[in-house]
């Protein structure tokens, strides 16, 4: 976490490349995540029910309480990791304060509340299976913006590096 000590991050030679290829890696990241959620749950409304609570009909049996823990645990650790990280290299990149504070607090807050709603459709009820996923994509697409917009500010000259 070097890039919190140094004041020119865009200019250090070292720093730089260094926090691209993070950027990248959170690109990455984040994009696997999607999928991987995708294929393991599930990230439609239908498709998280069934995984969740089962369809005899199907002969499809609900997750068990120990895979939704296990996977609740291993996203808090990814999350954190991911999103402090951003965060961290956003709002030293970004010069717009507002938007800076905007982002950032969306972002985890959107976070949290997949934390929070996952569980909650999994023991208390199946109407929050929807809001999980709205959340799901929010915090997803505000951390891709906000990784693609660190790496043009990083790489991309703004009219206050040319002064």
């Amino acid at each position: 976490m070097r890039f919190t000590l140094v004041k020119d991050i865009k200019n250090d030679t070292l720093m730089r490349p260094l926090l691209g290829g993070l950027l990248l890696f959170i690109l990455l990241f984040v994009s696997a995540d999607i999928l991987l959620k995708s294929d393991h749950i599930g990230l439609t409304e239908s498709k998280l029910t069934q995984t969740l609570f089962g369809n005899e009909e199907e002969y499809i049996e609900a997750v068990n309480e120990h895979f939704l823990l296990e996977l609740i645990h291993s996203d808090i650790f990814f999350m954190m990791m991911t999103l402090l990280t951003l965060s961290a290299v956003y709002a030293r990149l970004c010069q717009n304060r507002s938007l800076r504070i905007i982002n950032i607090n969306v972002t985890m807050i959107a976070a949290l509340l997949t934390i929070i709603l996952l569980p909650s459709a999994y023991y208390v009820s199946a109407h929050f299976v929807l809001p999980y996923i709205v959340v799901f994509y929010i915090w997803h697409i505000m951390a891709f913006m906000m990784t693609l917009a660190s790496l043009f500010y990083l790489f991309i000259p703004q009219k206050s590096d040319l002064n």
